[in-house]
C-alpha cells in the first residue's frame, strides 16, 4: 500500500463504516415495518424477511467492494450462479403465487427485494468483470459452475414441490 493510500485509509474506514450502519438500520425499519404493518405479523412474513436480508448481503458485499475499490476475494462464478437462482425463483415468483408468502408482503415485497438483490448481484457482477477487473483474483475462482448447475437442476427436477402446478416453474423455484 502507498503512502497516500495509508494516509487516506482512516477517513474510508470511518465513511464505509457509517454507509454499514445506515444499512443495518434501513433493513431493520423496513423488516420492522414488513412484519408489523404489511404482514400483520403473519409468520408467513419470515420468507420476506429472508428475501430482504438476502438483499442485505448482497447490500454489503456491493459496499465493501466500492469503499475498498477491489473485488478481491469475490468470486464471480458464484455471483453467476446467485444470479440464476435468483432468475429462477423470479420466473416463478413474479406471475405465479404457489411460493409466495400468504401475507400481504407476498403481493409485492417479496418480489420487489428479489428483483433488488438480482440488480445488485448484476451490479457487482458488472464491477467484477468489467469495472475493477484487475483486483479480480480469477485464478483462485475456481468453482465449477457447470457441474454444479446441472446437479441442482436435476436435484429439483426430482424433488420439487407442487405449490404451482406447473412442473418446470416448481423446478425452476427449487
Amino acid at each position: 500500500m502507498t503512502a497516500a493510500a495509508l494516509a487516506h485509509a482512516p477517513s474510508v474506514a470511518k465513511s464505509s463504516d457509517g454507509q454499514v450502519w445506515v444499512a443495518y438500520a434501513v433493513f431493520l425499519a423496513l423488516a420492522g415495518a414488513v412484519y408489523h404493518l404489511l404482514a400483520g405479523g403473519e409468520f408467513s412474513a419470515i420468507m420476506t424477511l429472508s428475501v430482504m436480508l438476502q438483499c442485505l448481503a448482497m447490500l454489503l458485499l456491493c459496499l465493501q467492494a466500492w469503499n475498498r475499490q477491489s473485488v478481491e476475494g469475490i468470486s464471480a462464478r458464484a455471483l453467476a450462479m446467485e444470479a440464476v437462482a435468483l432468475c429462477c425463483r423470479l420466473s416463478s415468483t413474479l406471475w405465479l403465487n404457489g411460493y409466495l408468502p400468504a401475507d400481504a408482503s407476498g403481493d409485492w415485497a417479496f418480489q420487489a427485494t428479489d428483483v433488488c438483490s438480482l440488480v445488485l448481484v448484476a451490479g457487482l457482477l458488472l464491477s467484477v468483470l468489467a469495472h475493477a477487473r484487475s483486483t479480480y483474483q480469477e485464478a483462485e475462482d475456481s468453482l465449477p459452475v457447470l457441474p454444479m448447475l446441472l446437479a441442482s437442476f436435476l436435484m429439483a427436477a426430482l424433488l420439487h414441490g407442487d405449490m404451482n402446478s406447473r412442473p418446470l416453474f416448481d423446478t425452476l423455484w427449487m
